[in-house]
């Protein structure tokens, strides 16, 4: 939404404007030091102070006036990142481990919550006010959501939030003798050809989503009903999630994830080949029901295969590479191809190649279906 407007205010380039992006590394390189921080201090605490760094980062958005300071409020977004999200696999995982598949997927949908509200709503703003107000709106809003963790979010189940908690504790207890110690599990295959994978799943949001307006704009599509292509895309994903996490349940977190990243590879093929033909409609739905899960099953799947215990520092080492290396490089291809040829279609071409290998990755690791750590250890990969 912010392309143009910027554009026109600043005379930037799209590689200019999309290498804030690529400074994203940062929230990659701080993951692993946030994941072992929710292992210690708890996900209220690293939530809470991630959120206002974020809200600040939005707030000082709206005055600022030199390229310098859109790449240095994109570094600071960069460092309040990866603690507004990290700490919901752990929460989920502690409080609902016997359906933390659906679980998952609900808590998730927040991500498309906003997709579906707040992008017409401040593409409004933006068309009717301008985009320093707009990005003035989406800091108060984080900054609330920020004191709403700190007031409501507990880290830990306590006693009487569990019909049974001893019972609850007997399970936890069980699963936790199977779980992986952080060393344990980047010593396996099985950790790096899973890594690999997800990294390749990482690629849809800097190589895709945020070209995705640019690009219906580039082929004729105005604001508007190009802005409604991202609304239609976060709506499919929306209600994709909760039934993504229903199917990790029954067929596992890993091929339920070799399967959602089959369909955003073929999905982007479609919305290339669609153009700005009616068909890029159902193409992007098609997109968005693969795209729906794998926010939560890029969690689930960890959670899945290492165990609870020490789910915040492993995450946090996959986190590492998932918000480096596509980051890093994904928006510098797309505006360079862009400024090359006017076009994203032979980015979108890439994209949807690195997503196929992304399944293959994941489809040669294999692990029990019961989510034992332990016996995963000892399976054939």
């Amino acid at each position: 939404m912010f392309v143009e407007p910027l554009e026109r205010e600043f005379g930037w380039t799209r590689t200019q404007i999309n290498l804030s992006l690529s400074i994203g590394l940062i929230s990659g390189l701080l993951s692993p030091l946030i994941g072992w921080g929710v292992d210690k201090y708890g996900s209220r605490l690293i939530m809470t102070v991630s959120l206002i760094i974020v809200a600040v980062s939005f707030l000082l958005r709206a005055g600022m006036a030199e390229l310098w300071h859109w790449y240095a409020l994109s570094a600071l977004l960069a460092v309040g990142f990866p603690g507004t999200f990290l700490p919901i696999g752990k929460l989920v995982g502690t409080w609902f481990p016997d359906t933390r598949g659906r679980m998952m997927g609900t808590a998730i949908t927040g991500n498309n919550v906003f997709g579906l509200v707040g992008v017409p709503l401040l593409s409004l703003v933006i068309q009717a006010q301008s985009w320093r107000l707009a990005y003035a709106i989406i800091g108060a809003g984080v900054m609330i959501i920020a004191i709403a963790v700190w007031f409501i979010v507990r880290s830990v189940p306590q006693s009487n939030d569990l019909p049974f908690p001893e019972s609850r504790l007997i399970n936890e207890n069980a699963a936790h003798l199977g779980d992986y110690s952080f060393r344990e599990a980047i010593g396996t295959r099985t950790f790096w050809l899973l890594l690999a994978g997800v990294t390749c799943a990482g690629f849809s949001y800097p190589s895709f989503m945020t070209q995705l307006i640019p690009h219906m704009q580039s082929v004729g599509w105005g604001s508007s009903k190009a802005t409604l292509v991202l609304t239609v895309l976060a709506g499919t994903a929306l209600a994709s999630k909760i039934s993504w996490g229903l199917v990790s349940e029954r067929l596992t977190a890993r091929i339920s994830f070799v399967i959602a990243i089959s369909i955003m590879s073929s999905g982007v093929i479609l919305v290339t080949l669609a153009g700005s033909s009616p068909l890029v409609w159902p193409a992007i739905v098609y997109f968005g029901a693969g795209f729906g899960g794998i926010g939560p099953l890029m969690s689930l799947v960890v959670m899945e295969t290492f165990g609870l215990r020490n789910f915040g520092s492993i995450q946090g080492v996959v986190t590492m590479v998932l918000a480096t290396v596509p980051v890093l490089i994904g928006p510098i291809v797309a505006g360079r191809f862009f400024d090359l040829t006017g076009s994203y279609e032979t980015s979108f071409w890439i994209v949807s190649g690195i997503f196929a290998l992304g399944g293959l990755l994941a489809l040669s690791v294999r692990v029990q279906k019961d989510g034992s750590a332990r016996t995963a250890k000892t399976s054939p990969l």
